[in-house]
Order: C-alpha cells, then sequence, then structure tokens
C-alpha cells in the first residue's frame, strides 16, 4: 500500500477541544500520569504537549528516538506517545529498543503513515495502539484512558500499599527496625502461610498476631486465641479439639474445642513452647492437614484455620535441643517475624510512651499531660525487661499519679516483677565492701558508687535499679559527697 499523506502538515493537529472545556465534575485518573512524547515537528510537539498538560499530570517532549530512551531512562514515565518517522532513530527503533529497557510502559503510535509493512512491524513489537494524523483530540484522550488502565491499577495497588505501610508502621512502630517488620507483615498478612512470632514477652506478638488477622481475607471470621501455657495438662487435649459426651468423668454433654471455634479465621497459639509434648504429635497432623478427631469420637472432622503461633524462645533452638518437635516448628514457621526487645530500640520508647500517654490521658477523660525532658530520658535510659507491656504499665501509673507534667518523681518501677536482680560480684573486679564492724552510712555510701559503676554512673538507671525515686537518690549522692555521673 502507498504512502497515503507522505508530508507532514503544520494543521495535523485539530483543535477539537470544545467537549472537554467544561470542569470535569470527578478526579481525572490521567493526572497522575507522565507522558513520553517523542516528536520531531517542533510546532506539532509543543502545540500536542500543550493540550496533553491541561489533563495530564506532566508531559515530557522528545525530538527522535534517541532522545526519548534517555529521558524514559531518566524519568521512567508512565505512557509514551511516539511518531513512526523520525530523523536519528525512528519510533519502530524505539519500540524495539523498550522491549528491553521499559517492557510495562505502554506505547501509542501517533502518525500520518499507514504503510502496511510499518503497522505490522509495530503490532510485531508491540505497540498497544494508533492514532492517526491529523489527531483528533477526544480520540486521543479516548486512545491515552485505554491504553493506560493497567497503569492506572498498578498506581492505585501501590496507593494501597503506601497507606497500609504507613498505618502499618505506626501500629507496628516508626523506626528502622519496625519497618522490616511492618514489611513482612504486610506481605505474610494476605497468604495462607502458617507464621511464628517470637520475641521476649512484652513485646507485642499477640498484637501483631491481631494486625495480621484484620489484614487477612479471614478478618470477618473468628481470631481465636489459646494460652498453650495455661492449658491444664488433663484438658488440653479437650480444650483443642473438643469431647463427646460420656468420653471422661464429667463430660456431661458434647463440646466444640477451639480449633472448630476458628473455622474459616485464625487460631492464635501463644506460648507455643509450653505445649505438652503428649499433644505435640497431635498437634502437627492438626498443622499439617487440618484435620482433628474429638475425644471419644471416631468421626475425623477438617476446619479452614490459618494458625499463628508465638514463642518466648527461639523455637528453632528447642528444636535443636530436643523440647520441641522439630518437625512441628518447620510447619509451624512458614513465616518468622522476630520481634525485638525494647532495649534494643531504643528510638521506639518515646513515640510508645507518648503513644499510650495519649490512650490513658483520653481514657481519664483529661486533657493531653506532657513528658518533660528528665523523665523521657529516664524513660529512654531503662532495660525494660518487661518491654512494651512494661512500658505502658508504667506510663498509665505516671498518668494517674501526675497533673499536667509528669516528671522523674512521678515514674515509678519499685513494684515491677522482672525487675533486674544480680550480684555485684559477677561484674568483673568490684572492691570489696567495708569490713565489719562499721558504721551504716560507709556500707551505703560504697553500694552507692559500686551501683553507679554499674551503670555507666548513669544517675537516672541507677536510680531505677535501686528502685528509688531519682530525687531520694541525687540527695543520698550529695549526702555522701559521691561525684555523679551523667543523667
Amino acid at each position: 500500500m502507498s504512502d497515503l499523506n507522505p508530508v507532514k502538515e503544520e494543521t495535523c493537529f485539530n483543535h477539537g477541544i470544545s467537549s472537554h472545556k467544561s470542569e470535569e465534575k470527578t478526579p481525572n485518573p490521567l493526572k497522575c500520569l507522565t507522558i513520553l512524547l517523542a516528536e520531531d515537528e517542533d510546532e506539532l510537539r509543543h502545540e500536542t504537549a500543550a493540550f496533553l498538560e491541561m489533563y495530564c499530570g506532566r508531559v515530557i517532549q522528545a525530538a527522535n528516538g534517541r532522545e526519548a530512551l534517555a529521558l524514559i531512562d531518566a524519568h521512567s514515565p508512565d505512557l509514551v506517545i511516539s511518531d513512526i518517522r523520525m530523523p536519528v532513530m525512528d519510533g519502530l527503533e524505539l519500540a524495539d529498543r523498550m522491549k528491553t529497557r521499559s517492557t510495562d510502559t505502554p506505547l501509542i503510535f501517533c502518525t500520518a503513515f499507514t504503510e502496511t509493512s510499518y503497522l505490522l512491524k509495530a503490532i510485531e513489537l508491540g505497540v498497544n495502539a494508533f492514532v492517526r494524523k491529523p489527531v483528533d483530540t477526544d480520540e486521543l484522550l479516548s486512545v491515552i484512558n485505554k491504553v493506560a488502565l493497567p497503569v492506572f491499577q498498578r498506581l492505585e495497588i501501590e496507593g494501597v500499599s503506601q497507606e497500609l505501610m504507613a498505618s502499618l508502621r505506626v501500629q507496628v512502630g516508626d523506626t528502622q527496625t519496625h519497618w522490616g517488620i511492618a514489611e513482612q507483615t504486610a506481605r505474610v498478612a494476605r497468604t495462607s502461610f502458617n507464621v511464628l512470632l517470637e520475641g521476649e514477652t512484652g513485646t507485642g506478638k499477640s498484637r501483631l498476631a491481631a494486625i495480621i488477622h484484620g489484614l487477612s481475607p479471614r478478618r470477618g471470621a473468628p481470631l481465636i486465641t489459646v494460652q498453650m501455657g495455661a492449658l491444664p495438662l488433663n484438658l488440653a487435649e479437650s480444650e483443642l479439639f473438643g469431647h463427646l459426651r460420656g468420653a471422661f468423668t464429667g463430660a456431661v454433654r458434647n463440646r466444640a474445642g477451639l480449633v472448630e471455634a476458628a473455622d474459616g479465621g485464625t487460631i492464635f497459639l501463644d506460648d507455643i513452647e509450653s505445649c505438652p509434648a503428649e499433644l505435640q504429635g497431635k498437634l502437627l497432623r492438626f498443622v499439617e492437614e487440618k484435620k482433628f478427631t474429638q475425644i471419644g469420637s471416631t468421626v475425623e472432622k477438617k476446619v479452614d484455620v490459618r494458625i499463628i503461633a508465638a514463642s518466648n524462645r527461639n523455637l528453632k533452638e528447642e528444636a535443636v535441643a530436643g523440647r520441641f518437635r522439630e518437625d512441628l516448628y518447620y510447619r509451624l514457621a512458614d513465616a518468622t517475624i522476630a520481634l525485638p526487645p525494647l532495649r534494643d530500640t531504643p528510638d521506639a520508647i518515646s513515640p510508645l510512651a507518648l503513644k499510650f500517654l495519649r490512650q490513658t490521658c483520653d481514657e481519664l477523660g483529661r486533657s493531653m499531660a506532657f513528658l518533660d525532658d528528665e523523665a523521657n530520658n529516664l524513660l529512654i535510659s531503662m532495660p525494660w525487661p518487661g518491654n512494651i507491656r512494661q512500658l505502658k504499665s508504667v506510663i498509665r501509673r505516671a498518668a494517674l499519679k501526675a497533673g499536667n507534667v509528669i516528671g522523674i518523681a512521678d515514674i515509678e518501677m519499685n513494684d515491677d516483677p522482672a525487675a533486674i536482680v544480680t550480684t555485684i560480684s559477677s561484674y568483673g573486679d568490684v572492691p570489696v565492701p567495708p569490713p565489719f564492724p562499721c558504721l551504716m552510712d560507709k556500707l551505703e555510701s560504697w553500694s552507692l558508687e559500686q551501683a553507679l559503676r554499674y551503670c555507666g554512673g548513669k544517675r537516672m538507671k541507677t536510680a531505677m535499679m535501686l528502685g528509688m525515686n531519682y530525687y531520694t537518690f541525687r540527695r543520698r549522692l550529695e549526702k555522701h559527697g559521691i561525684a555523679a555521673g551523667d543523667e
């Protein structure tokens, strides 16, 4: 077929924009697009770009295919509109190069040429659409909307993902360490994988299990929590799998177990390391096949549940040591998320403290209290053996005790059940106490010095370790003439 329009006309852009003059009542999806326009006719390129800029987010211009390739590498446009016939590098070569350099970027040919060989080659190269010159603007916008549909979907998914990640970072913790946990959570939540959560007591494993369930397709079904360490050995199997009437003494009626109650949803096996050895074999079969048999029955049942387990120990090490079935460990740990202790993420302490303070003040129906710098520094310096749970408890007590400002005097650690108890003699070359008989003041002075030494001279940390009010501790130091270290 011969070339129907061998000469490019200055008037080949048709200004049919009257139908677009009215203000749009709904958001224009094209506003999110970056478009690359490759056209060798300067006036036509500028005119077309000016029109596209009325509807699209950004328009980048190139005079030929080589310039277009460089701009694709630099700006990663969402869509490319190109002429076929251009100097230096034509549209066909551009399309060929894009197959390897920008495979997911849609390409529209906007051309006056209709020669069959060109069009067949363009189709072979995967060009998404053709718009013939002179261009009708309604047609051009319609073609862009159709071709860019996968781009709109990708951008929408990315936007949702960004919102999800932002929300997760707020829930899990907005530190670099917690960002990794948030990303793991987002990836695993929508799968059917069994998840093992590992971390010390109080690091938030139960809360993370609830977040995973809430993000999963099962969120409309129950989340059933089983405290494995609290199950009496003689009732553990019945609690999990249920029993029939008369199966044992006291079984006066049929009873469904917790795994059946979780059908369609998620079962959270907390403190899984406490699971009795006698029960681990039956639990193995349930985890693997989602099948179980009630006590006193011969009928096998099957449920559709997602399993999340949690352990405050390294379960793999427990399995290697023979304290936990290795095959059960591997079935539970399709994905493992490790939650760090609070002492390893000091940058998370202040945001968490403020979050708990805000929640507590809201519950009390009072305005937000202020956490002064000394109190905040004290919180950051503490080792927090009880982790997030302990921090929340301390903040709640401080909020109840304090007025509008929370200071060091309001931070009470005395009743911490997990307080650090360590003999001084186990920490290296420590001077012996003063010989007896001696005055109590001399013994107290020696004790304070060694406590400060153990805590690296940090007064706040030392006062906390000794279970003393900070200001009382300072007065004791002054009384004995002990040089104080850092706050």
